[in-house]
């Protein structure tokens, strides 16, 4: 239910494939820095500079030879400046792509002219070549961090100038910290400028502004009369929030890469000592499956009880793979907000009682004044009233409508290698485990909350103590939540792996306010330049630290 829903990213932030340029993880060492009059006994791991010899970012050598020496300046300068050229062009095409994609659409029910058929298929290509677009803001973030170290390698350069003409040897822990400060100023500096346009979504105002009158009310109430007296010193704040995705999205691969640079330093550690164990070995991917169940968990809960968090075409795809009728949902929100109570008449009968009549059952099972609970059979939706059963059928069903997808995309995506029985065969394999995955992902959300709510919770728990309306008003929904996301333990760990880094940003996000006051700004755009700068770090000297698919882009781009 979450793997492929697409996000819904407005025209005014990064799409989803515009977020797959950020940067992945490392930390920084503490420096070092040795002057030395000699230009042999150089200590380990250090890089020399003398008489004007640079090295570059890289780690290899940049200028091999004095500055004034042009001739083989050329390619290195030109390799320098390779990052900053692909990583313009992705930011262009991810930005590109889904305006292209809406515009053929609105070709099809628009009756234009070729004049204004022109027109606007050149303001969808001239829209991201805008200086404070994504295109120039990953241009920005990628060449900064990749030109800086350049310049501060020059000052280094230079040092021997004023001391005696010796050599100035940089160790690896001052290379790295010149690297994370030139990437933590490419954030910085990169963030406010995709950041420049004001944020003018009334809808997401309104409401931003009515969860703080909400929190300020008593505050308010006591400085009424000023207010009318002076109603200036009461306006709408100007809201920021722009680029939270993309922040959540660095910050999360952040955490993720910073979690398994400190893994492979246990390991190694371990197994140095000679103590690594079975268990140990399993860690990793159960850790992933860990990530994703709890990531799945937030997301399924808020789709139940805080739609308005998640994005509408997430929404409404979850909703597709769910395939539960609207009623028992709303039924399940008012029970939550405590409007539909058992054995008390609060007019909620008129809610279910259609639902009744359309599967032919007793209108009273509909009346939360006369049944308490609501009959597991209603859950089913005429699958009858066994919970084993309905359990099979919803498996059956999801996975009918994952095979509908996943076989067409698996063969598409390897069309090119298809050139033998056996990798047709792969092929649907692949496609029948992905559509298991999230048949389980449907069968054991729905079956955890029969076994919660009517078959295990009340033999476990005094139906006195945890009442049929706490099972219903949250419980029998949570135990489906924690259950649910567990099914990735049916895919591959390297699977398990991109499902987890895909599903942690969002539930982060749904967590995360949308919008805030802008005068909190400098917190988004401090961890954005701190995640940033760690990723880039960590791309430039342990790419493989970088997982799935976001890191091998990103190690194509900047390396």
């Amino acid at each position: 239910m979450l793997l492929p829903a697409p996000l819904d990213w407005s025209a005014e932030t990064p799409i989803i494939g515009s977020v797959r340029f950020l940067f992945l993880a490392f930390s920084f060492i503490p420096i070092g820095l040795t002057i030395k009059s000699s230009v042999s006994g150089f200590p380990e791991n250090t890089t020399q500079f003398s008489g004007g010899t640079i090295f570059g970012c890289d780690g290899a050598l940049l200028l091999g030879l004095k500055v004034s020496s042009m001739e083989r300046v050329l390619p290195r300068r030109n390799r320098a400046v390779n990052p900053l050229l692909r990583a313009y062009a992705l930011g262009y095409l991810s930005s590109v792509t889904p305006r292209l994609v809406s515009y053929v659409r609105r070709l099809a029910r628009q009756d234009w002219t070729a004049q204004q058929k022109l027109q606007e298929l050149v303001q969808v290509l001239t829209g991201p070549l805008r200086v404070n677009s994504f295109p120039t803001f990953c241009a920005a973030l990628a060449g900064g961090s990749t030109l800086l170290p350049i310049g501060l390698y020059r000052l280094c350069a230079l040092i021997p100038v004023g001391l005696a003409r010796g050599d100035v040897q940089i160790s690896k822990k001052l290379d790295r910290l010149i690297r994370f400060a030139a990437a933590f100023l490419s954030g910085w500096f990169s963030f406010q400028l995709i950041n420049r346009n004001r944020i003018c979504l009334r809808t997401e105002a309104v409401r931003f502004q009515r969860e703080s009158t909400e929190r300020e009310s008593t505050d308010q109430e006591h400085d009424s009369s000023e207010a009318g007296a002076n109603p200036l010193e009461h306006h709408r704040p100007e809201l920021a929030g722009r680029t939270m995705d993309l922040t959540i999205f660095s910050v999360t691969r952040a955490v993720d890469v910073i979690a398994c640079v400190a893994w492979n330093h246990w390991s190694r550690h371990r197994k140095a000592q000679n103590r690594w164990t079975v268990v140990e070995t399993f860690v990793p991917g159960l850790a992933d499956a860990g990530v994703f169940a709890t990531s799945a968990a937030i997301v399924m809960w808020a789709w139940f009880y805080l739609p308005e968090r998640l994005p509408r075409t997430y929404e409404k795809w979850i909703g597709e793979a769910a395939q539960v009728d609207s009623r028992l949902i709303e039924a399940l929100r008012r029970a939550r907000r405590g409007v539909f109570v058992y054995g008390k008449d609060t007019g909620q009968a008129p809610l279910l009682k259609p639902m009744c009549n359309d599967y032919d059952w007793p209108e009273a099972w509909g009346d939360p004044a006369k049944t308490v609970p609501i009959p597991c059979e209603m859950v089913h939706m005429g699958c009858g009233p066994s919970c084993e059963k309905h359990a099979l059928y919803r498996f059956a069903r999801t996975f009918k409508f994952a095979c509908a997808t996943y076989i067409p995309l698996q063969i598409v995506f390897r069309l090119r290698g298809m050139k033998s029985a056996a990798a047709l065969r792969r092929a649907i394999f692949d496609a029948a485990r992905s559509s298991t995955f999230l048949a389980s992902f449907v069968t054991l959300f729905y079956y955890s909350v029969c076994l919660a709510r009517t078959r295990l919770g009340p033999k476990i728990f005094d139906p006195k103590t945890v009442t049929p309306l706490m099972w219903d008003s949250g419980l029998c929904v949570g135990a489906g939540c924690l259950m649910c996301g567990w099914s990735a333990l049916v895919e591959k760990a390297r699977k398990r792996q991109e499902l987890a880094l895909f599903v942690a940003p969002r539930a982060a996000a749904t967590v995360l306010p949308r919008l805030y006051d802008k005068k909190y700004q400098y917190r988004e755009r401090f961890a954005f330049a701190v995640s940033a700068a760690i990723l880039i770090t960590c791309l430039r000297e342990r790419p493989s630290m970088v997982r799935g698919v976001f890191g091998r882009i990103t190690n194509s781009v900047l390396n």
